[in-house]
């Protein structure tokens, strides 16, 4: 690598496959925003990310007129935009990525370059770009359905997501969390209802920071909000969460 952390990708197959190898070492989360045309030659990698129970959110443009796989078979929210400035773009786990022209991909002899990063802050960027300036410009055309209940996440933007979906349809929610408090980092547990979801990704929108992703939970002692790792602004920094439905209590 150039830099340490960096490398730069000056062909077609070499963006290729470094896109698939990042899709690959998701675990927890993946941003993608790619060319229609190109979409099928991930659609395998993108499968199988959605076997493993990552969070796959999918922005496509270019070519309407291309194949489209099933959405459900490759993503767990996709939009669509017109724009053709949309850059080539992925995260993965919002520790590592690549970033790029998105004729990357569509023309294999264009005088274009692909920067991958191994860098939690730049990956952090990236995502947040992503949320904040091109997801919110697309067009919701795909989102899982609520999953199964209860169910246990590791990976708390996950479980914003379904809860924010569950409210959505109107099913009421309670969680259990296990926690570390952003003020003295003690770790204690939370429950109770759901009764508040913060997030830009799906509609309708909680929150104008495309970075913020939290539950407020209505516990014994009044509500408390919980937020990811990292978490500043809310009481608590997620370790786990379970949620369930209201009327399973």
């Amino acid at each position: 690598m150039a830099q340490p952390g960096l490398e730069i990708h000056r062909t077609q197959s070499a963006v290729i496959g470094a896109i698939q190898s990042l899709i690959d070492s998701a675990d927890e989360s993946l941003t993608i925003a790619v060319p229609k045309s190109s979409l099928s030659v991930f659609a395998p990698q993108l499968s199988a990310a959605i076997e493993r129970d990552t969070l796959v959110l999918l922005l496509i443009h270019g070519d309407a007129s291309a194949p489209t796989p099933a959405y459900e078979d490759i993503a767990t929210a996709v939009r669509t935009i017109e724009s053709g400035i949309t850059p080539l773009l992925v995260t993965a786990d919002i520790q590592r990525g690549l970033t790029g022209h998105s004729r990357m991909l569509t023309d294999s002899v264009a005088a274009y370059q692909a920067t991958e990063f191994d860098n939690e802050n730049l990956a952090h960027d990236e995502f947040t770009m992503f949320l904040g300036t091109h997801w919110l410009m697309g067009t919701e055309r795909y989102v899982a359905s609520v999953c199964e209940f209860p169910r246990t996440f590791s990976a708390f933007q996950f479980a914003v997501l379904m809860a924010a979906l569950a409210l959505r349809a109107g099913t009421p929610i309670t969680a259990r969390a296990r926690v570390v408090s952003t003020t003295d980092r003690t770790e204690t547990t939370v429950s109770g209802p759901v009764i508040n979801v913060r997030q830009s990704i799906v509609y309708p929108a909680s929150s104008k920071n495309p970075a913020e992703r939290s539950l407020t939970i209505e516990t014994d002692a009044g509500p408390v909000t919980v937020g990811g790792t990292g978490a500043t602004k809310e009481a608590y920094e997620c370790r786990e969460i379970t949620l369930d439905r209201a009327d399973d209590e």
